[in-house]
């Protein structure tokens, strides 16, 4: 009991130790995008039906349920997205660590794994941007799911229909914060298949179930309103070399390793035989799984990495986390009869591997996030700044046009959208689509950006 009393405030204080300044960090310019074009420029009644309409596509309509909101009592001051964002991710640490003990990890173990996913430096941009809000809510779903499951099934029960019900709401919750919700029904029959063999008839309809709602989403992201596929970078190559170029990064980002094909290689062997040898702790082969088949979404996409890798590597770290907790177990019997080293037990070894697991951390934050998160959107924050101080007001149903801006694309028309907040308004850039001197004589407001500063011409 007192043990687990002390560790909730101790992850509470690595948590905020190592991710407290990205709430001073600046908005992505993806998130103007995310907000304007796909949550309040379509409106509250189709954020609303979206979350029921798998197979229409609309882009991960539970970024709208975090988005919206905000912005409707904060506008664009990032710090209370940042703070909703901290908030799902200390969740999610809470599921981690429910979710192994109860895949039978022991309690530091499980610790561990939870410590793993207060923050990790390989994922970092999750803990500072929050147009990865939608890997965190994914996994905030999609563990949730797997531990209400997993708690039922632990318990020696079978969900009945209300069970069944919240177990469906959970997934399409998931479901409509990403993509990697899609091996849903997979994880669900990796459980089963490790914990509960033979499968019975009320897996099997479970199982069928998820597959079904994976399948309407899958049909969505392919064919939908706002499909996947036909967005860049969303194109899947089925090759041998896109495999080695996702392991390479999720080696590199998930476990601090840098390795070609030889290492890869080497890697999967070591994961396989741990998983598999004879007298294996179950959670070892659940978590081989869980590795081999989380990541199929996004293995075969171009540049994915980070934030995207959340998922998979939760799994990894449970595994991780059996593996040296046994080894310490084994390194501090085998101590016991040392007479120089009889004293290290356990906790010191458990204890040497946190400071390394900090230091490496606070290397690789301090190295690779850091300069990135002082970096990001800081063009964006320095116009919503210049909003800010100007406060332009126009009427409702007028035109407004930009006459220049400082952005390659269209983020100026996003930050107007949102600042103005009034769908009669039309906004146009005259960089992006150039009006006639006839038509701009007609727009009732102008405005420039001249030697860095927003202007209105009147």
């Amino acid at each position: 009991m007192n043990r687990s009393r002390l560790l909730a405030p101790f992850l509470l204080t690595w948590f905020l130790f190592f991710s407290w300044d990205g709430l001073r960090a600046h908005f992505s310019p993806d998130d103007m995008m995310n907000i304007d074009s796909f949550y309040w420029t379509p409106g509250v009644w189709r954020l609303f039906v979206s979350q029921f309409l798998l197979w229409r596509g609309y882009y991960r309509p539970m970024g709208g349920l975090f988005y919206l909101p905000i912005l409707g009592g904060w506008g664009l001051n990032p710090l209370p997205y940042h703070v909703a964002l901290s908030a799902i991710l200390l969740v999610n640490v809470w599921l981690v660590y429910r979710l192994a003990r109860l895949l039978e990890a022991d309690w530091p173990a499980a610790a561990l794994a939870a410590l793993v996913a207060c923050y990790h430096a390989g994922l970092s941009n999750l803990y500072y941007n929050t147009a990865f809000v939608y890997d965190a809510l994914c996994g905030c779903f999609y563990f949730g799911a797997l531990l209400y499951y997993v708690r039922i099934r632990a318990g020696g029960r079978r969900p009945g229909a209300r069970q069944t019900l919240i177990l469906a709401a959970l997934m399409v919750c998931a479901l409509n914060s990403k993509e990697m919700a899609l091996t849903l029904p997979a994880a669900l029959l990796a459980y089963e298949w490790c914990y509960h063999r033979p499968l019975g008839r009320g897996a099997v309809k479970i199982v069928g179930l998820a597959g079904v709602l994976v399948l309407l989403d899958l049909y969505g992201k392919i064919w939908g309103v706002d499909a996947l596929t036909g967005m860049e970078g969303y194109r899947p190559v089925f090759s041998l070399q896109r495999v080695h170029d996702f392991q390479r990064t999720f080696l590199s980002d998930a476990a601090f390793l840098h390795a070609g094909w030889g290492g890869i290689l080497a890697f999967w062997a070591v994961v396989t035989y741990l998983a598999w040898r004879p007298g294996a702790r179950t959670v070892l082969r659940f978590c081989w799984l869980f590795l081999l088949l989380a990541p199929l979404p996004i293995e075969f996409l171009p540049g994915k990495s980070q934030a995207c890798l959340y998922i998979p590597t939760i799994g990894g770290a449970v595994f991780a986390a059996v593996v040296l907790v046994d080894g310490a177990r084994a390194a501090a019997s085998f101590l016991s009869r040392e007479p120089l080293f009889g004293r290290l037990g356990r906790p010191a070894l458990l204890a040497a591997a946190i400071f390394y697991w900090g230091r490496a951390n606070l290397y690789r934050k301090t190295a690779d996030a850091k300069p990135v998160m002082a970096a990001l959107g800081r063009q964006t924050a320095e116009v919503i700044e210049q909003f800010r101080e100007l406060n332009p007001q126009v009427r409702s149903g007028s035109h407004v046009v930009f006459l220049n801006d400082p952005f390659q694309e269209w983020d100026m028309l996003f930050i107007a959208d949102l600042w103005f907040r009034d769908r009669s308004i039309t906004v146009h850039l005259q960089k992006k689509t150039p009006l006639a001197p006839a038509e701009l004589a007609g727009i009732p407001s102008w405005f420039d950006y001249r030697e860095g500063r927003l202007v209105r011409l009147k």
